[in-house]
C-alpha cells in the first residue's frame, strides 16, 4: 500500500509539471527576443527543459498536449492554431520540438545527468528541431504551395545564420536543469536523482521478484548512495544480521598447467616451482585456528586444473580427522567429478568451491586451458551431491558491469550457497599486470547489484579487500555479508582479530552453525 500510495503521489507531481510546462512552452512562443530581423523565442528553452526535467513520457506528454490544444483551436501557436495551422511552413517546428523533447529525455535517461550529458541532450534536440523544420518548409513548398525547388535551401541558409543563436539556449538549459533536478527530486524515496528505478527494483525484490538482466543493467546508472542503501535493505529483510567468516589454507601451490590471466600461480606466467599437498600437521594446525576463532568454514585450496584420485583420497583422510569440529570443512579442488565429489561427501567436507570467474562470454579471454562449461559442471555436480557451493568471480579484469551482470545471473540459476567477489590484484609477469585497478566506487556498486539479483545468497567480498581504504568496511553496508579473512594464496589478506572486530562493530552476527 505504501508503495502504491507513492506511486500515486509520484504521478500527480509529474502530472502537475506536465501540465505548468505545456503552460510555459505556449509562454515561451509570444516571448520574442529581436535578433536582426528574425523573432528569436524561448520556446526551445522551455520544450528542451520539458524532456530532460519530466524524462520520456511526461516531457513528450507535455509537447503532445501543447500541440493537441493548439490544433484543436486554442490560439497558442505562434500564428493561432486550429487544424489548418498543420499549413503553416512553421508547423515542422512543433513537431521537431516534440521529437527534440522525446530524444533529450532518452538522453539524460541513458547516464548521469552532468553538464555534458545536458549540454549534448539540447544540441541533439536542436538539430532535430531545424532538421524536421527545414525539411516540413521544404515540402509544403514544393508540393503545396508550388514553390521553385531552392526554395527549400534558401531556407536552410537561414538556418545556418541563426542555428549558432539557438545554441545559447542548449548551454542556459543545461544550467537551470543542473539546479532544478536536485529539487525535483528531493523528495523521493532515497532523495537522489531518478531514485524510481532503485525503489521500483527495490519494492520487486521485496517482494519476492527476480529482476532481470534488463533491469539490473538500470542500476548502472542510479545513484550509489541510493542504490547501496537498497541493497543493504534487502540484505537485511532476507538474510537479517547473519554473517558467514571463512579462512583458506594453501594445501597446493605453484606450476599450474592452465593459463588463467590473473593467477600468479600459473606457469605459463613465470611459477615454474610446484608444491607438494599440504601435510596432515599443517591443515590440522590451520583447522584449529580457525575454529578457536569461530570462523564458519576453512577451505583448502589447490592450485591446478584438478586433484587425483589419489590426492583426493589423501585430503579426504584430513578433513575426516575433523568429524567432531564445529567449522565446517571446504574443499577448493578445481574441476572435480562426480566420483572424487562422493569421496570428499564421505569424508564430512560440506562445502564445495569453484569460481566461474566470469560469465560465459567474457571467459575465452581470461582462460584457454578449460571452459566455463567444464565448471559449471562441477558446479551442478555438488549440487546434485547436497553441498553447500561457494561459486563467484574475480572482477577488474576488463570486464564490463554488463559482464558481471552476467554472471551473477549464471550464478543465480544455481541457487548456490555463497558468492566470492574478487578484486584482481595485478600480479608481475600475468598479462594483467599493467591494469588499472578498480575504483571503490565501482566495487561497491557491483556488489550492490549482485546483492539486487541474489538477495538470499552471501555475498563475500574476497581478495583485494585489503587493498582498500578501510579494509572493505563500506562494502558491508552496501549489500555483502560474508567475507575470507586472513591471508589468501599469494597476497597477504585483513587479520582475524579486525575482521571480527569490525563485523560486530556493523551489527553482524557470526558463529559456527554446529
Amino acid at each position: 500500500m505504501a508503495k502504491l500510495r507513492l506511486q500515486s503521489k509520484e504521478r500527480l507531481k509529474k502530472l502537475m509539471l506536465t501540465a505548468m510546462f505545456t503552460a510555459l512552452i505556449t509562454v515561451g512562443a509570444f516571448i520574442k527576443i529581436p535578433i536582426m530581423t528574425v523573432p528569436f523565442t524561448m520556446q526551445f528553452l522551455f520544450t528542451n527543459l520539458a524532456g530532460i526535467l519530466l524524462g520520456v513520457k511526461y516531457g513528450t506528454l507535455s509537447l503532445v498536449l501543447y500541440l493537441v490544444l493548439g490544433l484543436a483551436g486554442v490560439p497558442i501557436f505562434t500564428a493561432g492554431g486550429g487544424i489548418g495551422y498543420v499549413l503553416q511552413p512553421t508547423f515542422g517546428y512543433l513537431i521537431g520540438f516534440t521529437v527534440g523533447a522525446f530524444v533529450s529525455a532518452l538522453i539524460c535517461s541513458k547516464g548521469r545527468y552532468s553538464y555534458a550529458r545536458l549540454v549534448i541532450a539540447g544540441v541533439a534536440n536542436l538539430i532535430i528541431v531545424y532538421a524536421l523544420g527545414m525539411l516540413y518548409f521544404d515540402l509544403l513548398m514544393r508540393f503545396y504551395f508550388g514553390s521553385p525547388k531552392d526554395g527549400g535551401w534558401i531556407f536552410v541558409n537561414l538556418c545556418l545564420i541563426f542555428l549558432p543563436m539557438d545554441t545559447v539556449w542548449c548551454v542556459v538549459s543545461a544550467l537551470i536543469a543542473k539546479r532544478i533536478l536536485p529539487v525535483l527530486n528531493k523528495n523521493d524515496p532515497a532523495k537522489m536523482l531518478r531514485i524510481s528505478t532503485v525503489y521500483e527494483l527495490k519494492c520487486k525484490v521485496l517482494s519476492g521478484g527476480k529482476i532481470t538482466e534488463k533491469e539490473a543493467r538500470r542500476l548502472k546508472y542510479v545513484s550509489l548512495g541510493a542504490l547501496c542503501s537498497a541493497a543493504d535493505e534487502i540484505r537485511k529483510r532476507f538474510m537479517q544480521d547473519r554473517f558467514d567468516l571463512c579462512s583458506i589454507v594453501n594445501a597446493k601451490s605453484g606450476g599450474c598447467g592452465e593459463d588463467c590471466k590473473f593467477c600468479g600461480q600459473a606457469a605459463c606466467y613465470g611459477c615454474k616451482e610446484k608444491g607438494d599437498l599440504i601435510s596432515k600437521e599443517e591443515y590440522d594446525k590451520a583447522y584449529a585456528a580457525a575454529e578457536a576463532d569461530g570462523l564458519n568454514a576453512i577451505s583448502a585450496v589447490t592450485a591446478g586444473r584438478a586433484l587425483s584420485e589419489k590426492e583426493i583420497g589423501t585430503m579426504a583422510e584430513m578433513y575426516r580427522a575433523h568429524d567432531g569440529g564445529k567449522t565446517e570443512r571446504c574443499a577448493s579442488h578445481g574441476l572435480i567429478d562426480e566420483k572424487r565429489l562422493s569421496m570428499l561427501k564421505e569424508s564430512g567436507v560440506t562445502r564445495i568451491h569453484n569460481n566461474l570467474e566470469t560469465c560465459a562470454e567474457y571467459f575465452p579471454k581470461v582462460c584457454t586451458t578449460h571452459t566455463h562449461a567444464q565448471k559449471l559442471e562441477t558446479v551442478k555436480a555438488a549440487k546434485k551431491l547436497g553441498f553447500k557451493v561457494c561459486c563467484g568471480g574475480i572482477i577488474g579484469i576488463g570486464e564490463s558491469m554488463n559482464d558481471r551482470i552476467k554472471l551473477a545471473l549464471e550464478i543465480r540459476n544455481e541457487d548456490v550457497f555463497s558468492v566470492p567477489v574478487n578484486v584482481l590484484i595485478p600480479k608481475k609477469g600475468t598479462p594483467y599486470e599493467k591494469t588499472k585497478p578498480l575504483s571503490y566506487d565501482e566495487i561497491k556498486r557491483t556488489i550492490a547489484v549482485f546483492r539486487f539479483i541474489m538477495p538470499d545468497t552471501f555475498i563475500r567480498p574476497a581478495a583485494g579487500r585489503r587493498e582498500l581504504p578501510d579494509s572493505g568496511r563500506q562494502l558491508f553496508r552496501c549489500g555483502a555479508n560474508a567475507a575470507i579473512t586472513g591471508d589468501f594464496l599469494t597476497t597477504e589478506g585483513v587479520q582475524t582479530d579486525k575482521d571480527i572486530d569490525m563485523i560486530k562493530n556493523l551489527g553482524f552476527e557470526t558463529g559456527q552453525e554446529k
